[in-house]
């Protein structure tokens, strides 16, 4: 037995002395489910993952419905040609004349100047010039007048000599226009604007564009004299490398203009 107030060996000062350490017991069975907590907050939106395999295609969708038709613009197209030998254009089937005039283009026996004939305004505007003729540094544009022999489609104790009318012609519902020469009628699905006689310059003379005359030509007021200038003479058919037949010698060869 220890005597009071004597030291505890190994423990001179006294100090309280730890309890002995037990070993640590089985774990025990698990405690009964708690009760489910409120629902968090939306996290932040963690990183953009890598952009997966492009997934094959689908199948193609059915067609959608047929939209309007939307308004018919200006000036956005159509069909636009010459009315060769007339004041102005038939206007019964949508066609508008846009001008009417005259007929022109190079002297018939000059050897330069343009080569296809030009339907000239009747009311012409002006920018810089100087009149009188600078022969050495212009060429020039003449009126245009028929020339009708007695056997003939037209008739030349009426058109013979006078000068040509024309006149531009416009279609906005059509495409395109074409004139088919030694043709009366257009292909299927064509419309016939106007029909007629093929005509250009004197094979004598220098070279010409063919034009579709009009069947049912007028003339201008004022030019019943042999003036000349650029010349209409009706084409006729030679056989040899065009081949007879079809075609027939020194036949006159008709024409059309349609449009689609």
């Amino acid at each position: 037995m220890v005597k009071a107030g004597r030291p505890i060996p190994g423990n001179e000062h006294n100090l309280p002395t730890p309890a002995k350490r037990l070993d640590r017991g089985d774990t025990g069975p698990p405690g009964p489910r708690g009760v489910r907590g409120e629902e968090g907050g939306i996290g932040r939106p963690g990183k953009l993952g890598p952009q997966g395999l492009e997934g094959p295609k689908g199948e193609k969708g059915a067609p959608g419905q047929k939209g309007s038709q939307g308004s018919e613009g200006i000036g956005g197209g159509g069909a636009v040609y010459v009315r060769w030998g007339r004041t102005s254009c038939d206007e019964g089937s949508g066609t508008v004349t846009v001008y009417s005039g005259m007929a022109g283009g190079a002297w018939y026996s000059h050897k330069g100047g343009g080569s296809n004939y030009q339907c000239l305004p009747a009311d012409p505007e002006w920018g810089w010039h100087k009149d009188g003729l600078q022969n050495s540094r212009e060429t020039y544009m003449y009126g245009a007048e028929y020339e009708i022999a007695a056997d003939s489609p037209y008739d030349a104790n009426t058109i013979h000599d006078r000068n040509v009318p024309c006149a531009v012609c416009h279609n906005p519902s059509r495409r395109t226009q074409l004139m088919i020469p030694a043709r009366k009628t257009c292909p299927g699905g064509w419309t016939r604007e106007y029909g007629g006689y093929l005509m250009t310059g004197h094979h004598d003379h220098s070279r010409t564009e063919f034009v579709c005359m009009d069947g049912g030509p007028e003339v201008l007021p004022g030019g019943e004299g042999d003036q000349d200038g650029a010349l209409f003479y009706v084409v006729e058919a030679r056989c040899g490398s065009l081949p007879c037949p079809p075609y027939v010698e020194g036949r006159e060869l008709t024409c059309v203009v349609c449009t689609v």
